[in-house]
């Protein structure tokens, strides 16, 4: 199982940053292998990802931490291409300056699909790096009060 961390502070308050990162459904504007993030019910969420050699992976997760402005906890369920926990926390350091540190851990399968899955992630350190700095320029920018739409796939 493969673990890392990492965090970003953001200039915006713990509250407001928080707000933005449940809304787990816009998690594609900021997090750019991520394909999509849809509700099933029951603090549960289905997510695709762009995977290697053009091919989604695909899993469900529970939310089963909630201390809203603080933190957020998941973990993966049933069966499903990758499994995967982690911790978001959102700390105030200052007034309207809050540290969002990302704390992941995620076990791919055994065999060809597992090495690819694996090969995806052979750097996860940096892709996180690249998500938070995402929302960190969508939350100074105040870009996440414009809706954009999602691209069409329709050829």
């Amino acid at each position: 199982m493969a673990r890392f961390q990492e965090y970003i502070d953001v200039m915006t308050d713990a509250q407001t940053c928080y707000e933005k990162w449940v809304c787990f459904e816009d998690f594609p504007r900021f997090m750019k292998h991520v394909r999509s993030v849809t509700p099933l019910g029951a603090n549960m969420w289905h997510w695709i990802v762009d995977g290697p050699l053009g091919k989604t992976i695909e899993w469900d997760a529970v939310m089963d931490g909630n201390e809203p402005n603080r933190i957020i906890s998941w973990h993966s369920v049933g069966e499903n291409d990758i499994g995967t926990e982690g911790v978001i926390t959102f700390q105030e350091i200052a007034p309207s300056l809050t540290r969002i540190t990302s704390s992941i851990q995620f076990e791919t399968p055994a065999g060809p699909l597992g090495e690819l899955i694996a090969g995806m992630f052979s750097n996860p350190s940096q892709m996180v790096k690249e998500d938070l700095r995402n929302f960190k320029d969508l939350m100074e920018s105040n870009r996440f009060a414009v809706k954009i739409p999602a691209p069409s796939l329709n050829y």
